[in-house]
């Protein structure tokens, strides 16, 4: 069950399926080789964590997000991201090594990798699971920042080599930075994201 819910969670915030696609658990099953009921339960997990939209006797299906929802998103993301940057715990932590275990080209994987790197290193538990949560419902869409914002990758670029530096204050102000230009960006990431009805077939 475990495996399921890892797998269909990666295709899911990895963009497998189009805004709107219907997540039929026995379509699903027969693409993952296994029963309807594991796929069912990590769909309910899945919805729990609001990686997917699910409704009383209606199914699942993956997001269509509005620009008024990315905004919400993003404004979450900064204030988690902000907090984070406050805790004590940041001083006494070593974070160059962080991002370099695993070397990762595409600007979703490194925005996902920087934004974890910080939960991680808070000592704030809590605060660190809704980072990653955040990280994996906005992974989705992160490809459509890039395309509709020349200076998104500059931007993470000069996040990653504050976090390096361990420059709390210069990477806290850089990520104010990266998330207002995510909001006022926010229209032309959803215009991306052109919903349409599909089942998986």
């Amino acid at each position: 069950m475990e495996r399921v819910y890892l797998e269909l969670k990666a295709r899911i915030i990895g963009g497998a399926y189009p805004p709107g696609t219907r997540l039929d658990p026995f379509h699903l099953a027969k693409r993952l080789a296994v029963s309807p009921t594991p796929v069912r339960e990590a769909l309910h997990r899945l919805s729990g964590e609001r990686i997917v939209d699910s409704w009383h006797q209606e199914g699942f299906r993956q997001p269509i997000f509005a620009e008024a929802d990315l905004c919400d998103l993003y404004h979450l993301g900064s204030g988690l991201i902000g907090l984070a940057l406050r805790d004590p715990a940041l001083q006494l932590s070593k974070p160059g090594a962080s991002l370099a275990v695993i070397e990762i080209e595409d600007y979703p994987g490194r925005v996902a990798r920087l934004f974890r790197a910080i939960a991680l290193l808070n000592g704030n538990r809590e605060l660190g699971y809704a980072i990653i949560n955040v990280v994996e419902r906005s992974e989705f869409f992160r490809t459509a920042e890039v395309r509709t914002d020349p200076m998104a990758g500059e931007l993470l670029a000069s996040m990653e080599a504050a976090f390096r530096n361990a420059d709390w204050d210069e990477l806290r102000r850089k990520s104010g930075l990266f998330h207002r230009r995510r909001v006022a960006h926010a229209g032309r990431v959803a215009a991306e994201l052109r919903p349409r009805s599909q089942t998986i077939e």
